[in-house]
């Protein structure tokens, strides 16, 4: 557990995840305050990306090597030149 919080903690997916998650929260604290059931409910659509940002940020294992546009491509198998 400690080295998924560890993970989490260095990951660039936690600024988006906590934003994600504060709009959420706050939308829906918005909406209850004010009696605006559209803004809250509306505001729940940020749930799904915040929790699958925190997830995906707290994997044991982040390649590096496979993000990015050049990961498909490897010199060894490379034809064309």
């Amino acid at each position: 557990m400690r080295t998924r919080v560890g993970n989490a903690l260095r990951s660039r997916l936690l600024v988006p995840a906590v934003v994600a998650l504060a709009a959420t929260v706050g939308g829906v604290g918005y909406g209850m305050v004010n009696d605006d059931v559209v803004t809250a409910a509306g505001s729940l659509v940020f749930l799904p990306s915040a929790l699958l940002l925190f997830a995906i940020a707290t994997r044991d294992e982040i390649d590096e090597s496979t993000n990015g546009p050049e990961a498909g491509s490897d010199e060894s198998t490379d034809t064309s030149g």
